[in-house]
């Protein structure tokens, strides 16, 4: 029996993250704004760091990632959980 994943989690403007567009970037742009975004600033230090590794995750799928916090866990080898409901609000 195959798990069909029916659910994704996505970055939110993530195309403004990108500077090459159809294919898998070296690398993302991080804007100093984030720094004055009060969303983020509510994260938990671990959720922050979470969540800009979760930005070069979604450069490598497309910007669809599994909803799926332990497949996350594991490909931003975080030792920490992942708390997918906290990034998603």
């Amino acid at each position: 029996m195959t798990n069909k994943i029916t659910k994704f989690f996505e970055v939110v403007d993530f195309a403004n993250l990108q500077h090459y567009k159809d294919r898998n970037p070296p690398w993302i742009k991080l804007y100093n704004e984030l720094l004055d975004s009060y969303n983020f600033a509510c994260l938990q230090d671990a959720s922050k760091l979470h969540l800009i590794l979760i930005f070069l995750l979604a450069s490598r799928t497309n910007n669809k990632i599994p909803y799926d916090a332990t497949w996350i866990k594991h490909r931003i080898n975080a030792t920490e959980n992942i708390d997918l409901q906290a990034l998603e609000e």
